[in-house]
């Protein structure tokens, strides 16, 4: 139930989101598309590598344990740490060049930010419905930059990791 519409929501956000300095939308993906030539789009995706799940108050956990269909049960609590990979191309004697890719990871973040809090998801699968807190709150990050071919583009990444939490019925 979590990872699936977990994921599935932070896509959502990514999707078509307004670029700065006159770019395409966003791009977005949770399974990267093959081959993706989409080198002049703005991309990102999303994969959820870790995650903690508990019935730990502090978090939101409660009792009783669901016991079966159709008994009472408690919450419990999902520490997710969701990567988001964004990725783009852009030629080296850009204008834009010592701005525009920062710019890209600012309205990403952006995005976060301002999101929902809570936000209700539901599960693809199973119909469940759950809650996501915080997201935007605690955001790690991380650019890099390599020469590609002949070094007339630049290939920029960042990895976000949000750390988001997800309160549900079990």
């Amino acid at each position: 139930m979590p990872l699936a519409s977990t994921t599935s929501y932070i896509k959502s956000l990514l999707a078509g989101l307004p670029m700065p300095g006159g770019l395409p939308n966003m791009a977005c993906y949770i399974n990267p598309p093959d081959p993706n030539d989409e080198a002049n789009i703005p991309t990102s995706y999303v994969w959820a590598p870790d995650f903690d799940e508990s019935r730990n108050e502090e978090q939101g956990g409660t009792i009783p344990r669901n016991s079966g269909p159709g008994t009472p049960s408690g919450t419990k609590a999902i520490e997710h740490m969701i990567e988001v990979f964004v990725v783009f191309f852009q030629a080296n004697d850009d204008p834009q060049a010592d701005t525009l890719f920062f710019g890209v990871v600012d309205a990403v973040m952006a995005q976060f930010r301002t999101s929902a809090d809570p936000a209700i998801i539901t599960d693809p699968y199973t119909g469940a419905q759950s809650s996501l807190y915080d997201v935007g709150e605690v955001q790690r990050g991380r650019t890099t930059i390599s020469a590609v071919g002949d070094q007339a583009w630049n290939r920029l990444d960042s990895l976000i990791t949000l750390q988001i939490h997800e309160i549900f019925q079990a």
